[in-house]
């Protein structure tokens, strides 16, 4: 079990990486490489994709589909096993996606090219930063795996105190974040944006009103979602409850 979550977890890491450098067409075939075809299959093909991505990845995280997975998998596994789908489904991505190769922009100065990537590397850097506040092993699902089964607690750290979803919020740096925005990495881009505003706002917080309580409801009282405010500082660090 250990070395299944070790390798699922290794998988996954490096799924997210590769997803990076392919709508940054880093990959030997990027999100515009390949024979295009015309717009209206590759566009089901592309929404198709997108749909079956943000269908799962919400699903698995509802608390009534996880009381169910837990009847046919190990508790230990779940949050391992949440993740690799996760990174199944971009791998299909990168695999199946029908390019719209077609320029929305294109940023040729140096001084742009720095700003963007610059952005680029802001993002990631956000992701990572959120992810470790809150607890890199129980997060991606390792801690449970070897066995440490205390949950983390509804903590206010680092870039929490500004927003309260970081990870998406460098989630949406890192998908617009290019000197060369083709129609396809524009769809993908608006797709996943969409989608993470709406998932988060509508399944996510209702689930962590349901679970953290008054709390929660502070929290979201003084803190933005996903855009910090310029004037009125930061929500005080503290650690209020352990789940």
């Amino acid at each position: 079990m250990r070395l299944f979550a070790l390798a699922a977890f290794a998988f996954t890491q490096a799924m997210q990486l590769y997803f990076i450098a392919f709508i940054q067409n880093w990959t030997p075939r990027g999100i515009d490489g390949g024979a295009p075809q015309h717009w209206l299959p590759a566009l089901a093909i592309d929404l198709g994709l997108l749909a079956a991505f943000g269908f799962a990845h919400s699903l698995m995280a509802r608390p009534a589909f996880k009381r169910w997975w837990l009847g046919l998998v190990p508790k230990a596994l779940e949050r391992v096993i949440y993740g690799l789908v996760s990174a199944l489904l971009l791998l299909l991505i990168c695999l199946f996606w029908s390019p719209l190769p077609q320029t929305v922009w294109v940023v040729d100065s140096p001084v742009g090219k720095a700003l963007l990537y610059g952005a680029l590397a802001i993002g990631g850097g956000l992701i990572l930063w959120s992810i470790w506040c809150v607890d890199l092993l129980h997060f991606t699902g390792l801690r449970q795996a070897f066995g440490q089964q205390v949950e983390s607690p509804f903590a206010l750290r680092g870039p929490y105190r500004w927003v309260r979803h970081p990870i998406q919020s460098g989630l949406m740096l890192v998908l617009w974040s290019t000197p060369v925005l083709s129609i396809g990495h524009a769809l993908l881009a608006t797709v996943l944006t969409a989608y993470s505003v709406l998932a988060t706002l509508l399944l996510e917080e209702r689930d962590l009103d349901r679970e953290l309580g008054d709390a929660y409801r502070r929290y979201r009282a003084d803190v933005p979602a996903f855009v910090p405010r310029l004037f009125g500082g930061a929500a005080p660090e503290h650690s209020e409850r352990v789940q």
